[in-house]
């Protein structure tokens, strides 16, 4: 039993992490250190900008759009600044 609580306790705490990832993408990589980003990508730099890798301050649709970004909630987040 006490496995099963410990199992059910990861998945929860997993799923919350899951939940709470944004997938954040700016225009320059200066733009993305500015919201706390270690690293930036340049993947999809024709079609969404540069990635924010590792960003810390935007966790919802709501923070994207204080740092006057876009939004799109679907499966995943992503908040294009």
């Amino acid at each position: 039993m006490k496995q099963v609580c410990i199992l059910l306790a990861v998945l929860l705490c997993t799923a919350a992490v899951a939940d709470a990832m944004v997938f954040a993408y700016a225009p320059t990589c200066a733009r993305c250190k500015s919201i706390g980003a270690r690293y930036c990508g340049y993947g999809y730099l024709n079609r969404k900008g540069v990635s924010c890798d590792g960003q810390t301050t935007i966790n919802s649709c709501e923070d994207c759009k204080r740092k006057f970004g876009r939004c799109s909630d679907g499966i995943i987040t992503e908040c294009f600044l």
